[in-house]
C-alpha cells in the first residue's frame, strides 16, 4: 500500500488552491478597508503651534484622531497636572480636524506660562509645547453712531477698549482711514468720510503697548452723495405742525440721570427687539457687578447716602446682577438698578428702580459672553435668543405673577449673568427641570410638570397653557417644545456658557406692542392644518418634507385663516385683537398691576 504524504506536504488540488487564495485576498482587502475606515488613515496627532497664544485672539488648532468620537484638548503642566480646559468632550471626526480657540474657556482666560497642549481620546494621548502670553486687547460694542453718512462729512464711531493702545480703522480695500491713541474704556473715533457711494465694511484693530493686536472688528457704514439727498418740500403758505416726539422706553426710564449716559448698554438701549444692532451692542457691552467675595446668592444693601449707617433703598445680588454706575467715588459710588428684593432680602422694595450708594471696592467689571445673549421682555412674555449679532430664535415664557400676599413673585428686571446649573428642583407639587441660576432665587427653567401616579409620566398640562403670560413665582419658565430653529429649554441647558448676559425688560406702563406689518408672512398647512406658524416648517409636524403655505398677517382674521389657532411651538405673532387688548391694559395713565403698585407704595422711603 502506498503511504500517504503528511498533510503539511500535500499539494492542494488546483481548483481548491485558487479558491483559497481568492478567499484570503478578499479577507485581506476587507480587513484593510475596515481598518482604514475605522482609523480614517490617521493616528492620534497634534500639529505643533507656530506662535504664542494670547487669550481673546483666535488660534486654529489642527489635530487628527483615528476614530470618530469625543476627545479632550487640555493644558497640562510638566508634571502632568491639568492647568486649563481648552475643549472637553469635543466631537471629532476620524481624520484631520480643526478647532478655533481664543485662549479662554467659559469666560476665563488661560494662565500665562509654558505648558503642554494635550490631545486625549479614550486611552491615547499626544502633546505639543505651547506658550500662553498676555491677553490680547479687545474692542467691544463697536458701531457707527449714524448708519448713513454723506460723502465729505465727519462720521463718529463709538467703541469700548479693554486696554490702552493704538486704534486703526481701515476701509474695504485695507487702506487706513483713521488712526488714534485710545485709553481703556468707552470712547469714540471721528473720521472724514472719503468713500464712494454705497455700503462699506470697515475694520477696526487695536494694538496695545506690547504690540499685541486685537481680533479685527467690523462695522458697516452706508455712504451717499450729499447732492443726492432730496431737499424737503413744502406746500406754499402751509407750515406743517411738528409731530410729537415718540416716547422712548429704556430700562432707566424715570431715573434722574436718564439721558445723560450716551454709551449703548442695558440701561440706555431702547426696548425694541427689532433693533438688532442696538440690542446686540447692549448684550455684549461690559457689565459692572457687585463682588464682595461671597457667594452668588449673597446680597448687599444699597444705601440712601454714602455711609454704612445710612438707611437702605434697595437690595442688589452679588456677582450676577449688573448695576449702572452713575458716579464713581474713592470710597462710595452712586449706582442704580432694580431692587432685587426677595421675601428674605435685607431690604424689601419690590422690583423698584432705585439709585443709591455701594462701596466702590465692590464694583467689578465683567465682559459677558460675546457670542450669545438673551432678552426677556415682560411685556410680550417672550425670550429672544441672540447669536453673533442677530436674533436667532424666539421662545414663549412665563415671568412672575405677583399677588397681594406675595408681591415678591414679580420677576426682577435688570441685567444678569447666567451662572450655575442647578438642575431639577421642586416648587410645591411642581417639578422644574433644567434650572440655571441668574439672580439669587430666580432661575431660568423648563415649564414645570407634575409626576403622574406611576412616578415617571410627566404632566405639563397645568403650566404649559400659561406660557406667553405671567404665571410663575418669580423664576422664568421656558417652553420645552422646539422652535423651527431647534431651540427650547433643553437647548439652552446644553449650550449654557457661564456669563451669558440675560437682559430683562420692565413692562413700563405706556409701553405698547407694535402691530406686525399687514404684509408680514405667516404660515399654515393648507391640508387640514389647525394652527398658524411663524415659519414655513415647525417641530409640531413630524413630517420633515411638509412645507407650509404662506399668507399675509393682514389676512389672519379673514377666511379661511380666521379659524386657525396660534402654534405653541414657534411663537407666531398674536392676532391684532389680542395685541390691542394688551396695549389697552398698558396704555399711558392706566395701571396694569395695581397689586404691585400698592405693595411698592407700602414700602417706607427711605427703608430701614
Amino acid at each position: 500500500m502506498k503511504r500517504k504524504e503528511p498533510l503539511s506536504k500535500r499539494t492542494p488540488a488546483k481548483h481548491g488552491s485558487g479558491m483559497t487564495r481568492l478567499r484570503i485576498l478578499l479577507l485581506t482587502v476587507f480587513c484593510v478597508l475596515r481598518c482604514a475606515s475605522a482609523s480614517g488613515g490617521e493616528t492620534l496627532r497634534l500639529e505643533p503651534l507656530e506662535k504664542e497664544i494670547h487669550p481673546w485672539q483666535t488660534t486654529v488648532i489642527h489635530y487628527s484622531v483615528p476614530v470618530t468620537g469625543p476627545c479632550d484638548l487640555l493644558l497640562r503642566a510638566e508634571d502632568g497636572s491639568m492647568v486649563f480646559v481648552v475643549s472637553q468632550g469635543h466631537q471629532a471626526n476620524a481624520g484631520r480636524n480643526s478647532l478655533h480657540w481664543n485662549g479662554t474657556h467659559e469666560g476665563r482666560e488661560a494662565p500665562e506660562g509654558r505648558w503642554r497642549l494635550c490631545l486625549e481620546q479614550e486611552e491615547n494621548a499626544v502633546e505639543v509645547p505651547v506658550t500662553i502670553g498676555e491677553k490680547a486687547p479687545r474692542i467691544l460694542g463697536a458701531g457707527m453712531e449714524a448708519s448713513v453718512a454723506d460723502r465729505g462729512s465727519i462720521a463718529a464711531l463709538s467703541f469700548y477698549a479693554t486696554a490702552a493702545g493704538s486704534l486703526e480703522l481701515t476701509g474695504p480695500s485695507g487702506a487706513p482711514l483713521a488712526r488714534m491713541e485710545t485709553e481703556a474704556g468707552q470712547s469714540r473715533m471721528l473720521f472724514p468720510v472719503d468713500l464712494e457711494d454705497g455700503e462699506h465694511l470697515l475694520t477696526l484693530i487695536l494694538t496695545d503697548a506690547e504690540g499685541i493686536a486685537s481680533q479685527p472688528v467690523s462695522v458697516t457704514l452706508s455712504v451717499r452723495d450729499a447732492a443726492d439727498t432730496p431737499e424737503p418740500t413744502m406746500e406754499p403758505d402751509r407750515t406743517p405742525e411738528p409731530s410729537p416726539e415718540p416716547k422712548i422706553f429704556t430700562p432707566s426710564l424715570g431715573s434722574p440721570w436718564e439721558g445723560q449716559d450716551k454709551a449703548v448698554h442695558y440701561w440706555t438701549v431702547p426696548m425694541d427687539i427689532r433693533d438688532e444692532e442696538a440690542v446686540w451692542k447692549a448684550l455684549t457691552a461690559p457689565m459692572t457687578v457687585i463682588d464682595n467675595g461671597k457667594t452668588e446668592k449673597a446680597q448687599i444693601v444699597i444705601r440712601a447716602s454714602p455711609s454704612q449707617e445710612s438707611e437702605g433703598v434697595g437690595s442688589v445680588t452679588c456677582q450676577t446682577q449688573g448695576v449702572h454706575v452713575l458716579e464713581r467715588g474713592e470710597e462710595w459710588s452712586l449706582i442704580e438698578c432694580y431692587s432685587s428684593s426677595f421675601h428674605n432680602s435685607p431690604i424689601l422694595n419690590w422690583n423698584a428702580l432705585v439709585q443709591g450708594y455701594v462701596p466702590t471696592r465692590y464694583l467689578t467689571e465683567v465682559i459677558p459672553d460675546q457670542e450669545t445673549g438673551y432678552v426677556i421682555d415682560k411685556l410680550t412674555q417672550r425670550m429672544y435668543i441672540f447669536r453673533e449679532g442677530h436674533l436667532f430664535s424666539t421662545l414663549l415664557v412665563s415671568t412672575g405673577l405677583s399677588n397681594k400676599r406675595q408681591p415678591y413673585n414679580e420677576t426682577r428686571s435688570g441685567e444678569f449673568l447666567m451662572t450655575s446649573k442647578v438642575g431639577t428642583f421642586r416648587s410645591d407639587n411642581l417639578s422644574c427641570g433644567l434650572a440655571i441660576r441668574f439672580n439669587k432665587g430666580d432661575l431660568l427653567h423648563e415649564v414645570p410638570y407634575i409626576l403622574q401616579a406611576d412616578g415617571t409620566t410627566r404632566n405639563y398640562r397645568i403650566c404649559e397653557p400659561k406660557l406667553g403670560a405671567k404665571a410663575s413665582h418669580g423664576c422664568i419658565r421656558v417652553q420645552r417644545k422646539m422652535t423651527p430653529e431647534g431651540v427650547n429649554m433643553a437647548w439652552l441647558w446644553e449650550n449654557h456658557q457661564k456669563n451669558i448676559r440675560l437682559m430683562i425688560w420692565e413692562d413700563w406702563q405706556g409701553r405698547q406692542i407694535p402691530l406686525p406689518a399687514e404684509e408680514q408672512k405667516v404660515y399654515y398647512n393648507p391640508r387640514g392644518g389647525l394652527y398658524y406658524h411663524s415659519a414655513d416648517h415647525c417641530a409640531s409636524v413630524d413630517r420633515a418634507d411638509l412645507v407650509f403655505e404662506a399668507f399675509s398677517y393682514g389676512d389672519l382674521d379673514r377666511e379661511p385663516y380666521a379659524k386657525l389657532d396660534r402654534c405653541e411651538y414657534c411663537a407666531p405673532p398674536l392676532r391684532k385683537a389680542e395685541i390691542e387688548a394688551i396695549n389697552a391694559v398698558y396704555a399711558e395713565g392706566e395701571d396694569h398691576d395695581p397689586v404691585l403698585t400698592q405693595a411698592r407704595e407700602s414700602c417706607p422711603r427711605p427703608l430701614k
